[in-house]
């Protein structure tokens, strides 16, 4: 991603990402300091998709 993902950043996100894909709960959502690739992994995995592909949904926000 070529946006710094912090948590600043991550909060605008989530909200999008839970409005197109509500299957998403606030806990899959949750952000720590640290965790970023196993965040991916579990988001994308609930959609369904690559890492690859979420990050390409995630860039186009």
């Amino acid at each position: 991603m070529e946006k710094e993902f912090d948590v600043y950043y991550w909060n605008s996100l989530k909200g999008k990402l839970k409005e197109n894909y509500p299957i998403l709960t606030n806990s899959d959502l949750l952000w720590r300091q640290g965790t970023e690739e196993d965040l991916l992994r579990t988001i994308a995995f609930k959609l369904g998709k690559t890492k690859r592909q979420l990050q390409e949904i995630i860039e186009n926000y």
